[in-house]
């Protein structure tokens, strides 16, 4: 893939509400905001991808940053490479926006924008904002009423930390509705056409147990992470070779759809296709739905160190308004399955042992109602686990290790 190099020298912007709590003009953003939100992103740094490719940053660029869960990207890095205008009015300190028939005009220290000399109101007002240290600082703007004023598309990957622009020249892609016309009950999507997997174990593998009848009841939402414009990350990105992770989650997914369907499971797939589904969405699905568990299957990336690998299973233990916790709500913790996940994971692929964690941030974690984890297989950034991916049967392995954790554990729990 195209990667865009990125050297400005101004223009940053205040980007994407992504979380619920909101800054009100009596509650103004602080420095100590700014520098605590700086150094956070230094040590867990924001991916930027635009049009499905990864915007890179080069040395002594503002880089995204999170500040009050609002992550702040460069307007040239996005803007200007889907064809904009970027300009800044020193006099009148006014951040202007232009891309074919849209101009967008915002003041520092206003919280009134101008589309199209029709004006709007801003929750958060442009801002100069500066590291600790500079003399001078960068314009920062909102980034989802800019990007939406002007017809893109924005969303945020909480798993792997990245803001997602889509420009408004993209063909639409159908973007996951809740499967009208499909069959919940045998885990058919309305209108997914995926293909078929055989349901061969990997070599040497012993055949998976059946569901028993109580826990054959209940419904496992199988979320295969990324897809469509969003490739996820990227392994040998920019080779003749290089793999999109929303590819190597599908093939898993597939085979986990029909093991689980072989052993009596009741299912539903986010996806069995290479289509594109906003983050918010898959939470929200699964809820309407009614489902008992959450499973997201991904594969990992590190932005700073291609030593990082092995396999981690991410949760988050919830309580509801009246404090009953997951077991008293469905039976089991997703702590437990979590483990449970982990324990076979290493088994079937030999990978490092990363753990697993306790991730309220996740977005699929956070608004689900039921027990939900998410599961990273192997890292594309590192080598050994890059080669691990690409070889035969591991799509398999993983998603039979998954299998037989959730059939093992529901069975013993149910």
């Amino acid at each position: 893939m195209k990667r865009f190099g990125v050297l400005f020298t101004g223009i940053m912007i205040l980007a994407l509400v992504f979380m619920p709590s909101v800054v009100f003009a009596d509650d103004p953003i602080t420095q100590q905001d700014i520098d605590e939100g700086l150094a956070f992103c230094d040590e867990y740094p924001v991916r930027l991808v635009l049009d499905g490719e990864e915007i890179i940053f080069e040395e002594g660029d503002m880089p995204p940053v999170i500040i009050r869960e609002r992550t702040l990207i460069p307007a040239r890095a996005v803007f200007e490479a889907m064809g904009g205008v970027v300009d800044w009015d020193e006099e009148k300190e006014e951040v202007q926006v232009a891309l074919d028939d849209t101009i967008v005009v915002l003041t520092i220290g206003s919280n009134v924008a101008w589309v199209n000399e029709e004006a709007q109101i801003l929750e958060v007002p442009a801002l100069i904002i500066a590291r600790p240290g500079e003399l001078y600082g960068r314009t920062m703007i909102p980034a989802r009423f800019t990007a939406e004023a002007l017809g893109c598309e924005v969303d945020w990957e909480d798993v792997d930390r990245t803001v997602i622009i889509a420009s408004p020249y993209l063909p639409e892609e159908e973007n996951g509705e809740e499967g009208e016309g499909g069959d919940e009950e045998n885990g058919e999507n309305g209108g997914e056409t995926g293909e078929p997997g055989t349901g061969e174990l990997p070599f040497g593998f012993a055949p998976l147990p059946m569901m028993n009848e109580r826990a054959a009841q209940r419904l496992i939402f199988i979320d295969v992470g990324h897809g469509g414009r969003d490739p996820g990350t990227t392994g040998d990105k920019g080779k003749p070779n290089e793999l999109d992770e929303k590819t190597v989650n599908l093939e898993i997914g597939l085979y986990l759809r029909d093991y689980l369907r072989e052993a009596g499971a009741r299912i539903y797939m986010s996806r069995e296709t290479d289509r594109f589904i906003v983050t918010d969405e898959r939470p929200e699905m699964a809820n309407n739905m009614g489902a008992d568990l959450f499973v997201s299957i991904h594969n990992n990336a590190s932005e700073t160190s291609l030593q990082a690998n092995g396999t981690e299973v991410h949760y988050y233990s919830k309580v509801d308004e009246e404090e009953r916790d997951e077991k008293e709500l469905y039976g089991i913790y997703s702590k437990d399955v979590a483990e449970r996940v982990q324990k076979e994971m290493l088994r079937a692929l030999g990978t490092f042992d990363r753990g697993t964690k306790s991730s309220p941030r996740l977005i699929v974690l956070n608004r689900t109602a039921m027990p939900a984890i998410v599961i990273e297989g192997a890292f594309l950034s590192n080598t050994g686990d890059l080669a691990l991916i690409r070889s035969e049967g591991f799509a398999q392995r993983y998603a039979y290790a998954t299998a037989k954790a959730l059939i093992e554990i529901m069975n013993e729990t149910f």
